[in-house]
């Protein structure tokens, strides 16, 4: 039995590193005086990425709605009590309280401050675990494999339950003037071992399969004790985590996390909000897919009972124009996608990006055309063993410029140009900003 164990293990590790190359494919983009009200009313309407240069264009447009990151580095760069247990913080508000008097909030409270009086509600993304969000202990980032699981819990704990009760607007412990009531917990949780192996992620490559994000029970627990953080500070906070939903589902079962669908009925007593991306068409341009939003949102609307539904994350990319990418098509997702959630009863929307670089410097080549007609039906109908062998034998090619030919679209989320050119999507979004604040109104 054990030999046989080690046989299938060594197999599944093989598969598993041919498929890494493929990761990308699934990836996504690389979450006061005069202050709206904290909680969200009606449908919510927001723009997800992208720093505060776009305030103008989300006022412009009508878009109250913007995510922002606090993560334990901008607290503090370097870890504070490295050996802190979860035991010793979970539920004990005055060690929380003398670990967040160590904390510098400065930056992140102008920085709240201001978006507020411009009228835009910020969602802080608190927990988040990508490697340029770690703090720093001994020169190195601080990720659970490096310092252990359990003082990561402990860290993630006592940040964002002092993260949450700064901004809570009870009278207690608070930064002036600023009630926040919304959060997301980590992002794309349900893959973070994709994400490990994709990069983002510490430990990332071969060993981000063996690691904390690639143990399910882990992801768990840190979920729990970021919702436990979170609730403790303020019963009233709306947390969501936003869960990833383009992997198929049986590649996910082989990198060891659960299909989308079921992590979300696994873990939705975790949140209060189910937030989810999409991202149908990252890697094909026709047919444009924007229903798949609102399919997406309905298979989470009958698995959860009901629950608050938020698109936190979707878009088309507006190039490259050799892989049939263009401003028009971009627009066509948007109001489709838009049009697609509403009907299904999401409760928000988020274009993923407002202002794009518009550039790429990969040659793609009429081959490279070629081999994305060959792999993106593999990848869709979730053939890993197809995958593999076509990797196999081209791991040079793919690993040198394939995946560079994937990733072409990332410039070009935005529906405004560097220059300040705003594309048909632009226009779209408005459009949808003022037909839902006139429903609103009725």
């Amino acid at each position: 039995m054990s030999r046989a164990y080690n046989q299938l293990f060594r197999a599944r590790h093989f598969i598993l590193s041919g498929l890494i190359i493929f990761l990308v494919l699934a990836s996504g983009p690389a979450g006061a005086a005069g202050a709206p009200g904290p909680v969200p009313h009606g449908f919510v309407l927001g723009v997800s990425q992208g720093d505060d240069k776009i305030v103008p264009y989300l006022q412009e447009l009508g878009l109250g709605w913007k995510r922002i990151a606090i993560p334990l580095s901008r607290l503090t760069p370097e870890l504070i009590e490295p050996g802190l247990k979860l035991s010793d913080v979970m539920g004990n508000a005055s060690k929380v309280r003398e670990l967040s008097r160590r904390a510098d909030w400065a930056q992140t409270d102008r920085r709240i401050r201001s978006l507020l009086d411009d009228g835009i509600r910020p969602i802080p993304i608190v927990g988040h675990g990508y490697k340029q969000f770690h703090a720093r202990i001994g020169g190195e980032d601080a990720f659970p494999d490096r310092i252990g699981r359990d003082h990561y819990l402990a860290q993630m704990y006592w940040s964002v339950r002092a993260t949450v009760e700064r901004y809570d607007g009870d009278g207690v412990d608070d930064a002036d003037g600023i009630v926040l009531k919304v959060w997301q917990l980590e992002n794309e949780l349900n893959q973070a071992g994709l994400t490990a192996a994709w990069g983002w992620r510490e430990p990332s490559w071969l060993s981000g399969l063996h690691c904390a994000w690639n143990d399910w029970g882990f992801l768990t627990r840190l979920l729990d004790t970021l919702h436990r953080a979170a609730k403790d500070a303020d019963p009233e906070a709306l947390t969501f985590m936003n869960f990833h939903t383009d992997v198929p589902d049986n590649i996910s079962r082989l990198m060891g996390a659960r299909p989308w669908l079921d992590a979300v009925r696994e873990w939705k007593g975790l949140m209060e909000i189910i937030g989810f991306d999409a991202y149908p068409n990252y890697y094909i341009a026709d047919p444009v897919r924007g229903e798949v939003v609102g399919g997406r949102t309905l298979l989470i609307k009958e698995a959860t009972g009901g629950m608050p539904v938020w698109v936190i994350e979707t878009d088309y990319p507006a190039g490259p124009a050799s892989r049939g990418f263009t401003p028009e098509k971009q627009a066509e997702f948007v109001r489709g996608s838009y049009d697609s959630a509403r009907a299904a009863g999401a409760d928000g929307y988020f274009k993923f990006y407002m202002i794009g670089a518009d550039a790429n410097d990969t040659e793609i080549t009429d081959q490279d055309l070629k081999n994305l007609a060959v792999v993106v039906p593999l990848w869709e109908g979730g053939h890993s063993l197809r995958l593999f062998n076509w990797a196999l034998f081209r791991l040079g090619y793919v690993n040198s410029h394939f995946l560079d030919v994937v990733k072409s679209v990332e410039g070009y989320w935005g529906m405004v140009t560097p220059e300040g050119e705003k594309k048909p999507a632009y226009n779209v979004m408005r459009d949808i900003a003022r037909e839902n604040a006139a429903g609103e109104a009725q």
